[in-house]
């Protein structure tokens, strides 16, 4: 599943935590995070997860889990 993310904020970010969660009839199937070192505001960044299962086949939640300032 490939995702993109923008840092909107207004001030530079480090160590951007993604987080790609599967849930199937509400329970957790599948999950994944990814890091993003750096990015700076104004920039955009893709990268993708990859799941063992159709994530069609359920709910799939992509959502920032934490951040620093640098």
């Amino acid at each position: 599943i490939p995702f993109e993310i923008s840092n909107t904020g207004g001030k530079t970010v480090e160590s951007v935590q993604i987080v790609a969660e599967l849930r199937v009839n509400g329970q957790l199937e599948e999950s994944g995070d990814q890091q993003i070192d750096f990015l700076s505001e104004g920039e955009t960044e893709e990268g993708a997860f990859a799941f063992r299962q159709d994530p069609r086949k359920g709910e799939l939640t992509v959502r920032v889990a934490s951040y620093k300032l640098p």
